[in-house]
């Protein structure tokens, strides 16, 4: 299969891919021409337009392989391309091929080869069995032998296709690592955008709470202060105030992360790390402000697992039933502790609590379990 996700890394090493795949042309094509014999000048001109025809569609095919952004519907019709290509090519490599040899077993090959590396297998046996059927047709017809065709075919065809997965799935392991980098950078991103967060509340916003307290006692205390040292008094709690506010507001904006986005975030965040996940969830309409903290909760979640223990399989499972939301992420190794205070688990059980949801963890016999549960609405 070809490359599907994100914008391929590494531009000289896919360059090196591609160069290796397409040296699978130059036999595609030169060899077809150099086992067939054509009666007439005007039979070559043909032979070559359609060999260069076949040639550019394998050309194409085999760039779609190493191309991450080509979709799979455009996959399908460069393979058909090419097949119609390799079609035109049967009737006069075969009525024109020289004495004991199989010039159109090559093309068939090239087809039957090229095909695994961007449509899924069934589609690709589909079109395997097409050009075997057209080869033992072409020799049955021409006098050729049938056995001798179908043989060359298969063996021109494996190596083809073993090549060229090879050094696909090499690609596809790199456009995978860097994809895992990126999503470990990003979850880091986060966490520390949280921590930030929880630490701005946690102490910015207790200080500012002290000074509008403070402002507004010593308003109480000073009785024949002047008419200017009251206002001042009133404009110091003003501005405390709306100094929190902003704080608070700001601390919001940095605390929301879209939880379908962390899902897929903790899918291959884990997988990378060589944790199985295991995802069950059912699709619900939650609130923002529900859908944050199942995300934080989440995230929180992963981060431990990956910090804290060996496990190698994760369970992640958000569910609604009688009212409530449930999610559970389960490992598969008891040590998984939680993080600092104020920003781990106990802080996270804390935020829970204040919109009357609950929240617990801990070893559960050779699990790691946290759970939390929150009203539906």
């Amino acid at each position: 299969m070809s490359i599907r996700s994100g914008q391929a890394p590494f531009p000289v090493v896919r360059m090196v891919v591609l160069t290796v795949l397409l040296t699978n042309v130059v036999w595609a094509v030169a060899l077809p021409l150099r086992l067939t014999r054509p009666p007439s000048a005007v039979g070559w001109v043909v032979l070559v337009l359609l060999a260069a025809a076949s040639g550019v569609a394998l050309a194409l095919v085999l760039r779609a392989a190493v191309t991450p952004a080509t979709s799979p519907a455009t996959c399908g019709r460069l393979v058909a391309a090419q097949t119609v290509a390799a079609l035109a090519l049967w009737p006069v490599t075969f009525a024109w091929a020289e004495p004991g040899r199989e010039p159109w077993a090559w093309v068939a090959a090239s087809v039957i080869g090229a095909a695994p590396l961007v449509l899924r297998w069934p589609a690709a046996g589909l079109v395997a069995v097409g050009m075997l059927a057209a080869v033992a047709a072409g020799a049955g017809v021409w006098g050729q032998p049938v056995a001798r065709n179908l043989v060359l075919t298969l063996v021109a065809a494996a190596a083809l296709m073993l090549m060229g997965q090879v050094v696909v799935w090499l690609l596809r392991l790199l456009v995978a690592a860097d994809a895992a980098r990126a999503t470990e950078a990003e979850l880091a991103v986060s966490q520390e955008r949280l921590r930030l967060a929880q630490e701005m509340h946690d102490l910015l916003g207790q200080r500012l709470g002290v000074i509008g307290l403070k402002a507004e006692l010593a308003g109480e205390l000073v009785e024949a202060a002047p008419a200017r040292c009251r206002a001042e008094t009133t404009e110091i709690q003003r501005l405390a105030g709306e100094t929190l506010r902003d704080v608070r507001t700001a601390v919001h904006g940095l605390g929301t992360v879209d939880l379908d986005v962390q899902l897929r975030t903790a899918r291959l965040v884990l997988a990378s790390a060589g944790v199985e996940p295991v995802v069950n969830v059912e699709p619900l309409a939650l609130p923002p402000a529900a859908s944050q903290l199942v995300a934080a909760v989440v995230r929180e979640a992963v981060t431990n697992v990956l910090r804290h223990s060996e496990a190698r399989h994760v369970w992640i499972d958000l569910t609604a039933a009688g009212g409530s939301v449930r999610l559970a992420v389960v490992n598969d190794e008891p040590r998984s502790a939680p993080g600092r205070a104020g920003i781990g688990l106990a802080g996270l059980a804390e935020r829970c609590a204040q919109v009357g949801a609950v929240l617990r963890y801990g070893p559960a016999g050779d699990r790691f379990e946290v759970r939390v549960e929150l009203p539906a609405t």
